[in-house]
């Protein structure tokens, strides 16, 4: 920070800079001796004191009053450390997160790739407590990053303007437990219920050894982690398949309370999947009953074509072109949604999971028995749920509404992060006319 290395050359010059260096003799005194200052002493003293200070910008927030640290300018001879105080998710158009710096009038800016809150690109990683054995589990929640992609970083300094302006690989670290699954539960709009660190985690589609033996599954030495939506209350697991790099995210409603299989002694678990629909074929159950063995009857069957080199090289161009313009728009109506494995029907018939042991946290307090408490509660609160919720719920950005800013006057202040619902004024202030009312059955517009 700009901040820093001027604090740090500006104590340094009034340290050591004032004084020349024909004058050192005359301060130091040896051990147990009487120092009596001469008046070339004192002289130096005084214009040493007399010399101007480069002046520092005034703290907001001082060491630990700050949440936060990122890196700019990482690997290089301009590496900075900058200190980040209370953050702001802003939206949705672009989204991104606004935080206060320790310097006042520092603000760094963290544009993020999606708009939706529960893009994959947006989703924060931390690591498997493997990766510090000798550590507790709960540190690894400091240590937020974004691996998927660079994300652009915005920083603001007020002394040199815009000293940053890059797509980075964001690395948080954050100073307090808190700190970080808050920061998460906003990023997100779900909040953060609990983590577990697993092993290997795999399904019917993926499994859990592959043809030589490995063991791979969708990931391996994760963390897994359990959300409940701000806005309908549904719980999610969520994963990173690091051998594919992309993130699994599953609605918990959409499997059974009961386990499929269970192995205390492992420290496994198989959660069975709901059948998809009424007609309890699982996994794909209308492309099961699409791909049986039944032929159609034959005047239902459509009539058969008459082909020619010409309609051939014609048809193949035709569905070349309407193919690759209907995954273009595809792409761009979902955004890269397609990565996004969050689904309403689960495209898996089981989803098993091995636990990892930690001998560095108590006895009954493990993520294997941690799960199953957490599993339980989380199907008896989203059983009360019978109506299904809109998975992307529309955010509007406050306090612009239909494209046009609402006066201050009538917005709602901004309460617990969340801008408040425009209030709009009556139609006289608007300047609009009056609507007849009627009056017993018949329209009145006032005259007689």
């Amino acid at each position: 920070m700009a901040g820093a290395s001027g604090s740090s050359s500006s104590f340094n010059s009034s340290a050591f800079g004032g004084v020349p260096p024909s004058s050192h003799g005359q301060h130091s005194s040896p051990l147990y001796s009487t120092f009596t200052p001469t008046s070339a002493a004192i002289s130096a003293l005084t214009a040493e004191s007399s010399l101007a200070q480069s002046p520092l910008g005034s703290l907001d927030l001082g060491p630990p009053g700050y949440h936060a640290t990122i890196k700019l300018f990482e690997r290089t001879p301009n590496e900075t450390t900058i200190y980040l105080g209370p953050w702001e998710v802003l939206g949705p158009s672009p989204r991104r997160i606004v935080w206060q710096c320790s310097y006042e009038g520092d603000t760094l800016e963290h544009y993020l790739p999606s708009d939706t809150p529960s893009s994959p690109h947006s989703h924060p990683y931390t690591l498997h407590s493997h990766h510090r054995r000798y550590s507790s589990p709960h540190e690894l929640e400091l240590f937020v990053s974004f691996p998927l992609e660079p994300h652009r970083i915005r920083y603001i300094s007020h002394t040199d303007g815009l000293t940053c302006d890059d797509f980075i690989e964001v690395k948080y670290e954050f100073t307090t437990l808190e700190s970080s699954l808050n920061f998460q539960s906003d990023l997100r709009q779900r909040d953060l219920v609990d983590w577990f660190d697993v092993d290997v985690i795999w399904s019917d589609v993926h499994r859990r050894t592959d043809s030589y033996g490995n063991v791979r599954g969708l990931g391996t030495i994760q963390r897994m982690k359990l959300w409940r939506d701000r806005h309908s209350s549904f719980h999610y697991l969520s994963v990173y398949a690091n051998h594919r790099r992309r993130w699994k995210e599953y609605l918990v409603d959409n499997f059974e309370r009961e386990f499929r299989q269970r192995d205390d002694r492992h420290r496994r678990l198989q959660l069975t999947a709901k059948a998809a629909g009424s007609g309890g074929q699982g996994r794909r159950g209308s492309a099961a009953s699409g791909s049986s063995g039944e032929q159609q009857p034959p005047q239902q069957q459509p009539p058969a074509r008459r082909f020619s080199a010409a309609s051939l090289f014609l048809g193949s161009s035709r569905r070349g072109g309407s193919s690759s313009n209907s995954s273009s728009s595809s792409q761009q109506a979902n955004g890269g949604a397609a990565s996004t494995a969050s689904q309403n029907d689960p495209d898996i018939r089981y989803l098993g999971i091995q636990f990892s042991r930690n001998g560095n946290v108590q006895p009954g307090t493990e993520d294997y028995n941690r799960f199953i408490v957490r599993w339980e509660a989380a199907h008896d609160a989203d059983s009360q749920f019978e109506t299904p919720y809109p998975t992307e719920p529309v955010e509007l950005q406050s306090p612009y509404i239909n494209g046009q800013e609402v006066p201050r006057e009538f917005t709602l202040p901004y309460v617990n992060g969340v801008h408040g619902i425009a209030e709009l004024p009556s139609p006289e202030l608007l300047g609009l006319p009056p609507v007849a009312e009627s009056v017993d059955g018949r329209e009145f517009d006032g005259t007689q």
